[in-house]
């Protein structure tokens, strides 16, 4: 609770008393010695300033102590539910996985939800993936972000946030009146001595009853979240890790960059034309088999067709075939 500093207001109700009071007493005083007794009442009213005066400031310094520590328990009494996002890469998935459940299980969290695509474990070629929501202690979150780069090459981090302080207390004073409402409807129905009294009390206490079931199971789950942060790990199962290049800014880190990407397409380039070369192999044999024959098969038509033609002519009308000479 916030204390309010009305120093100037103070003051000057003291000193308005303090100058009625000096009045009074001159008046009072007559003639004798009438310089003492207002020095002396000024003397007072210089004494009672000065107290109001200090009584004021130590009051103002123990409200701004109560703000400062009721601000502090505010900010210790913060609900906020945090959120991680994790895309990790491995060329090791089973050790991956391995290294997550451990990691996990030794910061005291548990694991929500989980799956695994993909038939690696049984074909090699085959690239898995895994996705997990684990959730783990608040208070360990910072453990497991320095710890998250064993499980693998993590690509891309993303996290979020939600303040729910206001929802959370306000449903808390609400269950506490519910609570409240429910205690006078006990008390009521021990009182009632009528039937029909009676009946309307079973139905608003079986309402709010119902009530305090639904604001309990929310204040629950608004425990869970902020107790326990969410972490979501997409896992991906690769050949070949990423290499990851800093964005180059100078002249010379620009032409180095595109040299290495230049090497890079090229490797990349040849290895597919030579998976493509070998793992097509047994297609390409069977092509020049099948090309083989029908080389084969044209090139014999051909020399036929030659061995078939008469060597002068002998179907064409202007030059008659010649007969062989006889002896």
């Amino acid at each position: 609770m916030r204390t309010r500093r009305n120093h100037p207001v103070a003051v000057s109700a003291v000193m308005l008393a303090a100058a009625a009071s000096l009045l009074f007493t001159a008046c009072s005083a007559g003639s004798a010695s009438p310089k003492t007794a207002a020095a002396q009442n000024m003397d007072s009213v210089a004494s009672s300033v000065t107290t109001a005066a200090k009584s004021q400031e130590n009051a103002g310094v123990e409200g701004g102590g109560t703000d400062l520590g009721a601000a502090q328990k505010a900010l210790s009494n913060q609900k906020i539910i945090e959120r991680l996002s994790y895309r990790i890469e491995t060329l090791e998935f089973d050790q991956s996985i391995q290294t997550l459940q451990a990691l996990t299980e030794q910061l005291g969290g548990y694991i929500q939800e989980s799956g695994v695509d993909g038939d690696g474990a049984l074909q090699k070629n085959d690239s898995r993936t895994a996705h997990y929501v684990l959730r783990i202690p608040q208070e360990k979150l910072k453990v497991w972000k320095e710890k998250s780069g064993t499980i693998g090459s993590v690509l891309n981090v993303s996290s979020s946030s939600e303040n729910i302080t206001e929802s959370y207390y306000d449903t808390e004073a609400h269950l506490s009146a519910l609570n409240t409402q429910r205690d006078r409807l006990l008390e009521l129905m021990k009182k009632a001595d009528k039937m029909a009294d009676i009946v309307e009390l079973e139905k608003a206490l079986a309402d709010v009853t119902y009530q305090i079931e639904q604001l309990t199971g929310t204040l629950r789950q608004y425990d869970s979240l902020v107790n326990y942060s969410t972490v979501t790990v997409d896992l991906f199962e690769v050949s070949k890790a990423t290499i990851i290049d800093k964005t180059p800014i100078t002249l010379g880190e620009k032409i180095s960059y595109q040299f290495r990407q230049s090497l890079r397409w090229m490797g990349d380039a040849g290895e597919g034309a030579l998976v493509v070369v070998i793992g097509g192999l047994p297609i390409l044999l069977l092509l020049a088999v099948v090309g083989g024959i029908v080389w084969l098969v044209v090139r014999w038509k051909k020399r036929r067709a030659k061995l078939s033609v008469p060597v002068n002519g002998g179907d064409d009308p202007g030059n008659p075939p010649q007969l062989p000479p006889q002896e």
